[in-house]
């Protein structure tokens, strides 16, 4: 094994070429499950969950695609006749995104991305990419900058599912606990990933229930304008908007 391998940008790029392994996904507790997949990484838009379906209505102007990984999301909008960009942190995720048709990929990481920020109308987090903050410490502190980059008009399109009711992946009651009696955020967890002979390094990463997000928002300049999304396991998109 080859560990601090970017194991996910290699599992896209090869999804994006006509490969079907998934990637499996290993927790700090020892904890492993089979990804997701390229099913879900490249899906179409009819197989979206129906919070991200809804979402497309309420979408105006420039769009980033946050986290776009192998382009499902920007390609969709782009096709749509959207001024799509699409971002990801990893060299191999943008290559995948382009070889799926994604015309303007960005290689860089949000924390790189504050003074090109205002140029967007639209910014998509699909595919629990409220997730890429790690930490409500570090949600606080992006949201907060970007409020003070972005236009008046701009809409942030935040996906996270309910860490508690069974549909966040690779999070169950045990790890919600040991979190709880860390003192950590209950739907905080530190993961990695595995394929082929690749190991990632360790990340964050943030599940938050609606009101959780309410919460983190105090104080960024951000308020849930609309939430999409019925069933607590199912992954909800909040519309946020300027305050």
């Amino acid at each position: 094994m080859k560990t601090g391998g970017d194991a996910f940008g290699r599992a896209l790029l090869d999804w994006a070429q006509g490969g079907t392994i998934p990637e499996t996904v290993e927790r700090n507790d020892g904890f492993t499950d089979t990804g997701a997949g390229r099913e879900v990484y490249l899906s179409t838009f009819k197989e979206w969950p129906r919070a991200e379906r809804q979402s497309l209505r309420y979408m105006r102007g420039r769009v980033l695609d946050v986290g776009c990984g192998a382009g499902r999301v920007a390609l969709h909008l782009q096709q749509r006749g959207f001024d799509v960009v699409g971002l990801d942190s990893s060299p191999l995720a943008v290559r995948a995104a382009r070889i799926v048709g994604v015309k303007e990929v960005w290689c860089m990481s949000i924390d790189s991305l504050m003074n090109r920020i205002g140029s967007f109308d639209t910014i998509v987090l699909f595919g629990n990419n409220f997730g890429l903050f790690g930490t409500p410490k570090h949600a606080r502190e992006i949201l907060s900058g970007w409020a003070k980059k972005t236009n008046p008009g701009v809409r942030i399109f935040a996906e996270s599912t309910n860490a508690y009711c069974g549909g966040a992946p690779a999070f169950d009651r045990a790890y919600y606990r040991r979190n709880v009696e860390l003192g950590n955020s209950p739907g905080q967890s530190r993961l990695r990933y595995r394929y082929g002979n690749l190991v990632s390094p360790w990340f964050p990463w943030l599940f938050v229930s609606r009101s959780e997000m309410r919460v983190i928002l105090r104080g960024t300049g951000w308020h849930q304008a609309r939430v999409l999304g019925s069933r607590p396991s199912e992954p909800y998109v909040a519309i946020l908007e300027r305050d």
